[in-house]
């Protein structure tokens, strides 16, 4: 039993003040026979650390332990009454708080043995809604296979990623295709600044270029020309001379049997099956998500419930550290109070749609009786079974079943429900 589950019928007694949205305000009184009962497992607890001389350290009887770590005892005692008379408190409004509750007003100075205490606490709970329209939700019919078209874009890109370069003739020069290969030296303000220098530096004429007026100033020349120039950047002259190497063309692979046999294929139509074959399982992965988002999309639209803030405020932080650490070089405590301020603003919608979606779909998944059920989480754990390929990986997937277990049932409910809605809407 919980060390702050002390309190019996009678100890407490709470009053609801206000609920607002998802907030509940409750008055609470821990009564005489509580805090005394309190007092005395605090006294018990600080006589099992108190040391004094003469003593072994927990052995120190306890009216010593009174005189002589009284303001302990309290504090401990004040603790301890809280926390009890919060427990009791939660069950007797029968509330289920999805945060932590938080003491907003209490009389401190009046708290001692053998008097009531009172005191008031806010707390989240869940929204309290019923969910309606979910069935017969209009849908826009998608596309599940690749069109010719798309086939022969993705082989396009494969050409393009396995193209090289070859020099042009001699008396070739440059255009807003080719590839040119320079070496080139650069001032600022007429001195020499090796930031403005390179040696054999390939520039892609098609590509936005880093080196400011680079790219325009070589058009038109050829292999072995020189040519000197000025731009400026901010208010600094910089001054470039430049002398073309070479100049290439990106030349594309044939799109044969051969070029087929390269990408580990026999022929080129096996080549386009299996591009077939990859773009229609992403056509379908895709319309399935834009099929959820559209569920999703309406099942927020007609039904509208207040977010408890604790867990908007939680998942926000939650999700910002993540962002933060894994897009940035930042640490979260390394943001200013307005970088944080536009992450968090950014953030924000995305983690108030999960939690309302999350709120919908278990209200829907209660009305229709969807939970997941232990046979469920059977089959998809031998499910994954079947893909082991030894005794040591079917371990390791028995061991990630049991400790997931709640997650992989919620997920398997949350799957129950989009399969339902899915089944009773309307396709267009």
């Amino acid at each position: 039993m919980s060390i702050f589950k002390t309190a019996e019928a009678g100890d407490v007694k709470a009053k609801q003040l206000s609920k607002e949205g998802c907030k509940v305000t409750l008055a609470v009184e821990a009564t005489p026979a509580l805090v005394s009962k309190c007092f005395q497992n605090a006294a018990v607890q600080v006589q099992s650390r108190a040391q004094m001389q003469g003593f072994r350290a927990g052995k120190v009887p306890l009216d010593l332990v009174k005189q002589n770590f009284g303001g302990h005892i309290k504090e401990r005692a004040l603790d301890l009454t809280v926390k009890a008379a919060i427990t009791a408190a939660m069950e007797q409004a029968k509330l289920n708080p999805v945060a932590v509750p938080v003491l907003t007003k209490g009389d401190f100075a009046a708290f001692d043995d053998g008097k009531a205490f009172n005191f008031e606490i806010a707390v989240d709970v869940a929204p309290e809604f019923d969910v309606k329209d979910y069935k017969g939700i209009t849908l826009t019919k998608k596309t599940e296979t690749a069109t010719d078209a798309e086939v022969q874009e993705n082989l396009d890109r494969v050409l393009d990623a396995n193209a090289r370069l070859e020099n042009t003739a001699d008396d070739a020069v440059i255009d807003d295709k080719c590839y040119a290969v320079v070496h080139y030296k650069g001032q600022r303000n007429g001195k020499d600044d090796y930031k403005l220098s390179a040696d054999s530096e390939l520039i892609d004429m098609a590509a936005p270029q880093t080196m400011p007026g680079l790219a325009d100033a070589i058009k038109g020349l050829k292999k072995g020309d020189k040519k000197s120039y000025e731009t400026k950047e901010g208010k600094d002259t910089l001054s470039f001379e430049v002398t073309v190497d070479e100049i290439k063309n990106k030349v594309l692979p044939k799109l044969d049997d051969a070029f087929a046999k390269d990408m580990g294929f026999d022929t080129l139509d096996a080549l386009k099956a299996k591009v077939k074959e990859s773009l229609d399982e992403e056509a379908k992965q895709n319309a399935r998500r834009a099929e959820t988002a559209e569920i999703e999309d309406h099942l927020i639209k007609m039904n509208h419930f207040d977010l408890p803030q604790s867990l908007v405020e939680e998942y926000t932080e939650s999700s910002l550290r993540n962002f933060v650490t894994s897009m940035t070089k930042m640490k979260p405590e390394q943001l200013t109070a307005e970088q944080r301020k536009s992450f968090e603003e950014r953030i924000r919608p995305s983690v108030e749609k999960d939690l309302r979606v999350g709120y919908i779909i278990h209200a829907i998944a209660k009305k229709e009786n969807l939970e997941a059920t232990e046979a469920d989480w059977k089959a998809e754990l031998d499910k994954s079974l079947a893909s082991a390929n030894n005794k040591a990986e079917e371990k390791k997937i028995k061991v990630f079943f049991d400790e997931r277990k709640a997650h992989i049932m919620a997920t398997l409910g949350e799957r129950k429900v989009f399969e339902f809605l899915k089944n009773n809407a309307v396709t267009k």
